[in-house]
């Protein structure tokens, strides 16, 4: 879903809530409502969950003082998912070990998916960065995670299976020609699964993936593609900082434009 659409909803939602003093619930959507805003461009630091909805180290003093274990999830949730978006991968990994039992404790919330994927996701890319063997474990466990939950509800997760198996093939992507081929015809299954399935945040996700990878076996014109359309992607879902981010970063685009403008 648009970001800027999503925005509204939830602060349709939290005021409505407020309105009728349903502060429990409020509080349990205000991490999504934050991350929200961060993607959107309205927070100083858009990996840190504080801003107009929420501050990080208040609400997770609040979930003790509460003992409100879900709203302890769902902060670190959203905070290992703005990590990774802005590649801070150790820092995405720090949050999900926090909350890597959540599948156990709340089996049927929303989050679960979301955790294990950026979790997987995170995993691989810390195994590229440090070439620890424990990263790519933990990383193709969880690739075995989304190939079942593949079978039973398959436009789901079928790309994330695929984006995750594309990660993984890329650690070894430099070894041969073969193996480069192998990785290149992976990242094109991620992309591809994940636009024919509406999943555009994925879909800029996994071009972003591709680009990094085809920089680092030097296909310049490769990556500089997969990268612009991440950012046509990440502007299209409305994640006007991320967008901004890779500009600035990898296309050498001048940002820092009005984002108060819906």
């Amino acid at each position: 879903q648009n970001i800027g659409k999503l925005l509204n909803q939830q602060r349709v939602s939290l005021q409505n809530l407020a309105k009728g003093k349903h502060h429990a619930p409020a509080d349990l959507i205000m991490p999504f409502h934050q991350a929200t805003l961060n993607l959107w461009g309205e927070s100083a630091d858009p990996v840190r969950l504080n801003g107009e909805a929420m501050n990080e180290d208040q609400m997770l003093k609040r979930s003790a003082e509460t003992k409100n274990q879900l709203l302890f999830y769902y902060v670190h949730l959203n905070a290992a998912f703005l990590a990774y978006i802005f590649c801070e991968f150790d820092l995405a990994a720090e949050h999900s070990r926090k909350i890597e039992d959540i599948g156990e404790k709340f089996p049927s919330v929303y989050g679960v998916n979301v955790q294990a994927f950026f979790d997987g996701l995170s995993s691989f890319a810390l195994a590229r960065k440090y070439k620890k063997q424990r990263w790519k474990k933990r990383g193709k466990k969880i690739t075995r995670h989304f190939e079942e939950w593949a079978k039973n509800c398959h436009v789901n997760n079928i790309h994330k299976v695929l984006l995750l198996k594309a990660e993984s093939a890329s650690l070894k992507g430099k070894e041969s020609c073969a193996k480069r081929e192998y990785t290149k015809t992976a990242y094109a299954s991620a992309i591809s699964a994940a636009r024919d399935n509406g999943f555009v945040n994925d879909e800029a996700i996994a071009n972003e993936r591709a680009a990094l990878f085809y920089e680092e076996i030097g296909e310049r014109e490769l990556s500089a593609k997969h990268m612009t359309l991440a950012h046509k992607l990440y502007l299209k879902w409305g994640a006007k900082a991320k967008a901004e981010r890779i500009a600035s970063e990898h296309l050498n685009l001048k940002t820092g434009g009005d984002r108060s403008k819906k």
